[in-house]
């Protein structure tokens, strides 16, 4: 796992509390990475390992579905992926989708070293290019089209900002519907 997380930076050590109150309820690689690691970002900002709780409103807001699973890491590009049912899920805002990313979380950290699985599943583009084009992003922001491209946007880096996350992703369900399965 180290090899992919050369570049972590943290952004807050996670309290033992929150530990304690997801050790039964998360993977137990999400454990150790909370412990060894913390909140913060990796692989370029692309990914943000995040705090649970504070993401729980904005779960319940985007996704019909999955409002009682738990949110593991945003993406630089506005999606959260979450633990739901023993699988691994990407909520993909910019295009209304979820994806099951992964059957169980065990492989996770080796897979995201594999730019097909990147490209595929995560929907990982534009971002190499965007990060190229406005630099790297602060911990609470990802990347979001202008105009939303389910408001007709075009899927151009250009059209990308740096923009808050949750806020995004709030702004996105309120135009565009909560995620459907």
């Amino acid at each position: 796992m180290e090899q992919y997380l050369k570049d972590f930076k943290l952004h807050n050590k996670v309290p033992s509390e929150t530990i304690e109150k997801y050790k039964n309820l998360v993977p137990n690689e999400i454990i150790n990475f909370w412990s060894n690691y913390g909140f913060g970002t990796f692989m370029q900002g692309y990914f943000k390992s995040v705090n649970p709780e504070e993401f729980k409103e904005i779960l319940e807001e985007s996704s019909q579905r999955y409002k009682d699973s738990i949110v593991l890491f945003a993406t630089g590009m506005g999606d959260l992926v979450i633990w739901s049912d023993g699988y691994v899920r990407l909520l993909n805002y910019r295009y209304g989708i979820v994806k099951t990313i992964m059957f169980t979380f065990e492989f996770f950290f080796q897979n995201i070293a594999d730019l097909e699985f990147r490209d595929e599943d995560l929907s990982w583009q534009p971002y190499p290019e965007a990060l190229k084009q406005y630099n790297e992003l602060e911990y609470d922001e990802c990347f979001g089209y202008t105009p939303l491209l389910g408001l007709g946007g075009a899927e151009k880096v250009e059209n990308l900002k740096k923009v808050k996350l949750k806020e995004h992703i709030l702004i996105i369900t309120a135009f565009m519907g909560p995620v459907e399965v």
